[in-house]
């Protein structure tokens, strides 16, 4: 059994000073305790035993809020998913404190992985755990529908066209570094939005938990990410237009090239398929 943990050098004293010297103490069974600040349980339907805390240090002159993520008992899905798609010995909370490194070294925004701790056993995951500075901004969904409802300036004109081409040029980055995210919903995109867009949006990944680097058949991933975003661009009340446009942004082609065709139709048909999934889903509740 292989006991491993690291932290960020500038990270090491104020996780010490907020009562976690050893990272290594995330990984116990219960709640994790003896922290200062506040801990907040964060749950949902389908985490499958992960757990999630959001801890606000509350330390004098240290305000800051860190969400901690742990993988207790995976189970024989998870453990192979892992070691098929990310790395066969190593953990889960490794992958994503890696996956969030490179991203930085690629200069492609991210949630910022602070440290992580994970108990092996050979190639089988016995628990791991990992910790994120908090994104900025809110998720792209929730505050594009708050904006549009206050029709806000940036929901509109050439900061509405401007929004929508880095946004393409920021998951093109992504893919570009050699990562897919097999659940890129705007609700796992982050954006600083200024609502007068006197400055340019910054946006940032989280949830790289599913994040992987397909070595094959990287299109088809690349097509289900497009799709996942165009499926929850279409719910945010966004025009064909709009995501003519980020398809366009992304791929750095023109409206009427053939290779824009080409996907297009394939993001449009896994994008239907992917609403009509969540409506069946909603009558069967």
């Amino acid at each position: 059994m292989s006991l491993r943990a690291e932290v960020n050098q500038d990270w090491s004293a104020r996780l010490g000073a907020a009562g976690l010297e050893r990272i290594e103490d995330l990984l116990d069974a219960a709640k994790p305790h003896g922290l200062r600040g506040s801990l907040e349980v964060l749950s949902k339907p389908g985490l499958a035993g992960r757990e999630r805390w959001r801890w606000s240090l509350d330390a004098p002159g240290d305000a800051a809020t860190l969400f901690v993520k742990r993988y207790a008992r995976p189970g024989l899905r998870a453990q192979w998913d892992r070691a098929w798609r990310q790395a066969p010995r190593r953990s889960r909370a490794w992958w994503e404190f890696a996956q969030s490194r490179r991203l930085a070294e690629a200069h492609v925004g991210a949630a910022r992985a602070v440290a992580y701790a994970e108990r092996m056993c050979g190639p089988y995951e016995l628990g791991s755990a990992v910790l994120f500075q908090a994104a900025r901004g809110e998720a792209l969904d929730r505050a594009w529908r708050r904006l549009a409802d206050a029709g806000a300036p940036i929901t509109r004109g050439a900061a509405r066209r401007d929004l929508i081409v880095r946004l393409a040029r920021f998951v093109a980055a992504f893919h570009n570094a050699g990562v897919c995210h097999r659940d890129l919903y705007l609700c796992h995109v982050f954006a600083d939005l200024d609502a007068q867009a006197e400055r340019p949006p910054r946006f940032e990944l989280i949830d790289l938990g599913r994040a992987h680097r397909p070595a094959w058949r990287r299109t088809r991933w690349i097509i289900k990410d497009l799709a996942q975003l165009d499926a929850s661009a279409r719910q945010a009340r966004a025009t064909r237009a709009d995501r003519l446009r980020f398809l366009c942004a992304y791929l750095g082609l023109a409206p009427r090239a053939a290779r824009l065709r080409w996907y297009a139709r394939r993001v449009a048909r896994k994008s239907d398929w992917i609403l009509a999934r969540e409506a069946r889903k909603r009558l069967a509740r």
